[in-house]
């Protein structure tokens, strides 16, 4: 069985939260929104122990009597899932739900029944079949909509009801004390621990830690999987039945003698004064335990070998990654049931190359259904989000207030394609949106606050603009300003960053001076034409995309998510800014860089430009900001 959603209540930052998760879920946000946290409360669903979480682990806002909620709905039940589950998983069911809570009073309980549909209640509090039957028979004429079969037996009318809530667990609510049982945990040794596995691997979480062999640890995890230690333990076992049968030969032929006289002397006193008692003196047995197998993992530089934690941060999480790949690899090997590597900011310590091998290795894990692998990472590094899976990103937002509430938000290619209807074709939408997520999107999805140009000049001069302010003062505010590579992606761009909650704001050039140039550059009739026809149609997208009347060459303005330069950005600073033009001469004129739509000349040009900003410039800019 495979996690298919989470739910989470009153859990730190996690007021109440819904996310489904797919083979691979990752999770990204700025800081503080709760994706480490959703990780967090996944592991104190499967592996805490009672009394690890106190009452300030309870979201703020929450009162005294709110009570800290996980529940984690399975699909994909095997059949071994369903033999072990055995009433929990009915006939018909293709979901398995448990509860995990925290109370007031710091009770804990885990339970796959803790809730109902308040409509069943009465039939399953009611007695033997006689009552069950008629109340049974009036809800599903009552109610035909539930689907319930036919009264047949009193066991099947149970694993009808229960195959139903299971099917629909938003329409549950707590259910009477009596009709609650207590399940068995993942992390007691009973039988879910043989099913569903999660290791929670966190950011501080230390290689020297998890290369010792204990149960807890990676590498003990590793170990009980992969090592027989019985065919050892019996060697080692019947080495110290051999030693204590030699002990005793010793023993014998050693103090046999000497005992039997100091006891024959000792008995012929003790005799006078007890007739009827006597004494023996033998040696005592020195208990031999044999030892329980351990292994020590270290590490050889060179020839000498040393200790885990003498070696550097990004060796230690090397070592981490790959014992944790091996463990996903025994785990099938195995034939134990499904692991679930939920792994914090899985690029630490990592350089770019060793991001991406991971990112893959995973990905091909978690994609092999022999693996019974899945994958959940918060991350802040694109390499770890994945054009081709691209619906699988989870990005979690927090809404400030008294009580901040935080959102989750994700994209697909259907609701992508919907957003675009009647501007861009669905086929486009499918051959250029992972092209888009993996190249001119993949540090926008990380970012606060977007906004997105044509090109590389326009990003050069607001990036320019806000180091007028402070030195990196728009990156530090978590605003992300993004070419998307020409006019006619600006709304594939649009859709997919405000789909996934991200506020973006808009600007392109009308390109009303284009015949000029165009003719300048020695252009024929027809590729004018052709041109004209090209940019008037792109413009007209984008103001029916945005909800304003469509024009040919829309005049310059400043609307809601979008503002318009009518030609473009250097005839707008040669007309509105001659200081920036003269800033960029002088620049090029002392880098000997030539200017032609250079980046770092126009930033810089920016930068050092005398004169007052345009007020445009700055409305812009403050649109994005979000100010």
């Amino acid at each position: 069985m495979k996690i298919q959603s989470v739910r989470i209540k009153n859990f730190r930052t996690l007021k109440d939260v819904a996310i489904a998760f797919d083979a691979v879920t990752t999770f990204i946000g700025p800081n503080g929104t709760g994706k480490s946290t959703v990780l967090r409360a996944l592991d104190w669903f499967f592996n805490g122990k009672a009394g690890s979480l106190t009452h300030a682990d309870r979201c703020f806002g929450s009162t005294h009597a709110d009570v800290i909620e996980v529940r984690v709905t399975f699909c994909e039940l095997t059949a071994k899932d369903r033999a072990e589950l055995g009433k929990y998983a009915p006939v018909g069911a293709k979901t398995f739900t448990a509860w995990k809570k925290r109370t007031a009073d710091g009770g804990e309980t885990l339970s796959a029944n803790a809730k109902s549909y308040p409509p069943f209640n009465p039939i399953r509090a009611a007695g033997p079949a006689a009552e069950k039957k008629p109340l049974y028979n009036e809800l599903r004429n009552a109610e035909p909509g539930l689907g319930l079969a036919a009264w047949t037996t009193m066991d099947a009318s149970h694993q009808a009801m229960a195959a139903w809530e299971a099917a629909h667990p938003d329409a549950l609510a707590d259910a009477p004390e009596p009709l609650q049982t207590n399940f068995f945990g993942f992390n007691s040794g009973g039988k879910m621990s043989g099913l569903f596995d999660y290791v929670l691997v966190t950011a501080d979480l230390r290689a020297s830690e998890e290369s010792i062999d204990g149960r807890s640890s990676v590498i003990g995890r590793i170990l009980e999987r992969t090592i027989d230690r019985a065919a050892a333990d019996d060697a080692v076992n019947k080495i110290v039945e051999e030693s204590t049968a030699r002990q005793r030969a010793v023993y014998e032929e050693k103090f046999k003698d000497q005992l039997e006289a100091m006891t024959a002397q000792l008995n012929a006193v003790v005799s006078s004064y007890a007739p009827d008692r006597a004494i023996t003196i033998a040696p005592a047995d020195v208990e031999i335990r044999a030892p329980r197998t351990t292994f020590e993992v270290s590490i050889l530089d060179g020839a000498t070998p040393t200790p885990v934690e003498r070696q550097g941060h990004g060796f230690q999480r090397t070592l981490l990654i790959s014992a944790l790949q091996l463990l996903a690899q025994s785990g099938s090997a195995s034939a134990e049931g499904v692991i679930c590597l939920a792994i914090e900011e899985p690029e630490l310590f990592q350089h770019p190359i060793q991001a991406q091998t991971f990112a893959k290795v995973l990905r091909s894990l978690a994609d092999d259904v022999d693996k019974r692998m899945q994958v959940a990472y918060a991350t802040h590094s694109p390499y770890f989000v994945e054009a081709r899976h691209f619906h699988q990103v989870r990005r979690l937002t927090r809404v400030p207030g008294d009580v901040p509430t935080v959102t989750v938000h994700h994209a697909t290619v259907d609701a992508v394609t919907a957003r675009l209807d009647g501007v861009v074709t669905a086929k486009t939408v499918k051959s250029q949106l992972d092209a888009m997520v993996a190249n001119q999107l993949a540090v926008a999805l990380f970012s606060h606050r977007a906004l997105l140009v044509e090109g590389p000049t326009e990003t050069a001069v607001f990036y320019g603009l806000g180091d007028r302010t402070a030195a990196g003062a728009l990156e530090a505010a978590g605003v992300c300003i993004t070419n998307v590579g020409g006019k006619g992606m600006l709304t594939l761009g649009h859709a997919i960053l405000s789909l996934m909650g991200i506020p973006v704001f808009v600007l392109f050039d009308a390109d009303r001076g284009f015949e000029a140039r165009a003719a300048g550059n020695g252009k024929s009739a027809k590729a004018i034409n052709d041109e004209r026809l090209g940019l008037a149609t792109d413009n007209r997208r984008l103001l029916k995309y945005f909800g304003f009347a469509e024009e040919d060459f829309p005049a310059e303005m400043i609307g809601q998510g979008l503002a318009i330069f009518e030609d473009n950005l250097e005839t707008y600073m040669a007309a509105h800014w001659p200081e920036w033009a003269q800033g960029c001469a002088d620049v090029e004129e002392e880098s000997g860089v030539r200017l032609k739509k250079n980046q770092l000349v126009y930033r810089a040009a920016t930068l050092r430009a005398k004169g007052a900003v345009p007020a445009m410039l700055t409305q812009i800019l403050a649109r994005a900001s979000g100010a």
